[in-house]
């Protein structure tokens, strides 16, 4: 007959959902993290380089990214640069996972949630995705809601049209008559 603290005693926490892009041009370290995020229950995209990754960041959306630094072609340097141009992409949470080692100005520089140093271990690799992960906004019953000061957004956010319109347009949605342009004073 099972003790009823035994349950708890061995609970593992549940599978992670989420979707994750793996930046990284070594094969067999790319093939150990996606086998590592899947088992774990995360969707996996892998990216070869930084111009591959930057495809599959403006074809689809993802919960987290894991960049390698050294790559061929677009370096994850330039991978990052060009991402935190973006508001779309920047909000995206990186994790950057690399053998060099970074100095403070290089972390600023970054922008990262995390860092994970090569050689890695799975589970420090796992906790680090996962904080990437939970880095999006948390349920209002959660004591992260309080304790960052997260307030819902009224129901009535978003329902009035907001409409922009260019200096040329006379504002009501018909365009410039440009055929009844001044042409300067009278009698010039």
């Amino acid at each position: 007959m099972p003790k009823e603290g035994l349950a708890s005693e061995t609970h593992t926490p549940p599978p992670a959902s989420g979707t994750v892009l793996i930046v990284e041009d070594n094969d067999s370290t790319r093939v150990r993290m996606s086998n590592l995020l899947r088992a774990d229950g995360y969707e996996v995209i892998e990216a070869v380089d930084g111009l591959d990754a930057l495809r599959k960041v403006s074809a689809r959306q993802f919960d987290a990214i894991l960049l390698d630094l050294v790559l061929p072609n677009v370096d994850g340097w330039q991978f990052r640069a060009t991402q935190l141009r973006h508001p779309e992409l920047a909000s995206i949470p990186t994790v950057i996972v690399t053998v060099q080692p970074l100095r403070e100005p290089d972390r600023y520089a970054l922008r990262t949630v995390d860092i994970v140093q090569k050689p890695f271990e799975d589970a420090e690799l796992l906790q680090a995705v996962r904080r990437a992960c939970g880095v999006h906004a948390p349920d209002a019953a959660s004591p992260r809601w309080n304790a960052e000061r997260w307030v819902a957004i009224p129901a009535s956010t978003g329902q009035r049209r907001i409409v922009y319109r260019c200096q040329h347009c006379p504002g009501d949605g018909s365009p410039i008559d440009r055929s009844r342009r001044a042409t300067g004073p009278q009698g010039s």
